[in-house]
């Protein structure tokens, strides 16, 4: 590197700037302090990034932004927001938590997907509601199980249920009811119990 060129001015009405030139690397370093705001910009060939600090806030403009530090706290007395005009990746290598003491909304224009090498776990201590244009749940390693003090099947259209082996059980009462036809069919049907009654 070669000879820096090294200038302040004072004003009284423009206030401090302090100018630093580094004509072999073409970059250019000036911090001004106008009374109102301090403003810290480094020039290069094509990027340019400044610090503009005032009473009441800070704006950081830049190419490329990194905070390498022990541990980060960031909080807001008001509605905050963050927007990644490219994407947007959150990763840590321990526990992750999302937590809202109120509503806590997430959605995607396109695919949203939730994914774990591990278990995942969707709870709520009061109502919880899943719903798509279409839906559909799987388990492709083992059994797939939904259950509740009362549990509610129904299609508006159609319901369906199949499998190799199907059976539908009831502890007390078990009842199969059809407002129209209803039809019970196989190679070989069984009715069984110590009181039948048909018709």
């Amino acid at each position: 590197m070669g000879t820096l060129v090294c200038k302040i001015e004072l004003d009284k009405t423009k206030g401090i700037t302090v100018t630093v030139e580094n004509a072999d690397g073409q970059i250019t370093q000036t911090m001004t302090m106008d009374g109102t705001s301090i403003t810290t910009k480094v020039q290069g060939q094509s990027d340019t990034s400044t610090i503009v600090q005032k009473a009441d806030s800070i704006v950081v403009t830049c190419k490329d932004f990194t905070l390498d530090t022990e541990t980060i706290t960031c909080k807001s007395s008001k509605a905050s927001q963050w927007t990644s005009q490219d994407i947007l990746k959150l990763t840590s290598t321990k526990d992750m938590t999302f937590t809202s003491s109120a509503k806590l909304t997430q959605s995607a224009t396109q695919d949203a997907k939730l994914s774990s090498s591990a278990n995942v776990t969707l709870e709520a201590t009061s109502a919880f509601k899943a719903s798509g244009m279409t839906a559909a749940m799987s388990a492709t390693g083992g059994e797939a199980k939904v259950d509740g003090l009362t549990l509610k099947l129904s299609g508006e259209t159609n319901a369906e249920m199949s499998g190799a082996m199907a059976k539908v059980s009831g502890q007390g009462q078990l009842s199969l009811e059809s407002t129209g036809i209803a039809k019970l069919q196989g190679s070989m049907t069984t009715v069984g119990g110590s009181l039948v009654k048909l018709g």
